[in-house]
């Protein structure tokens, strides 16, 4: 959580503080929400990306139809990953630039970071879901 202060000047000065979320500003064009992502899971040309680490996946579990890619290693498997290595570790074909990845983690936060890799490797239509596991896991009751 980021805190911002400001303090206002006038004759009543005083200091307020405003917990702000951390969360850089994404295109909203490229944000996914909860009923897109209900519509995604089944369309198994689009590529759903996990990028938490596996120990946090097998606490929690994943989004159906989703591969993971800790962040860390995203712009690795993206751009020098040969198709046969991604399809061998993933079981499903590397994307090529042409195709829609959309990004989760566990709020948001590192799922951004990985829309901004994607981005400037050429991956045109990425997406991020900032609500995240987070979001997902809440509305799966």
């Amino acid at each position: 959580m980021l805190t911002h202060r400001k303090l206002l000047q006038g004759p009543e000065t005083s200091s307020v503080t405003l917990k702000i979320p951390y969360s850089k500003m994404v295109d909203p064009k490229r944000v996914m929400s909860y009923e897109d992502m209900l519509k995604v899971i089944h369309q198994p040309e689009k590529v759903i990306i996990d990028v938490r680490n596996p120990e946090e996946i097998n606490s929690t579990g994943k989004i159906p139809s989703s591969i993971n890619i800790p962040l860390g290693n995203v712009q690795d498997a993206l751009e020098r990953m040969s198709e046969e290595e991604f399809k061998k570790q993933f079981q499903r074909p590397k994307p090529s630039a042409s195709d829609e990845l959309i990004f989760y983690c566990q709020s948001g936060r590192r799922s951004t970071e990985a829309l901004d890799k994607a981005l400037k490797l050429g991956y045109d239509k990425s997406k991020t879901y900032l609500g995240s596991w987070n979001d997902w896991s809440s509305r799966q009751k």
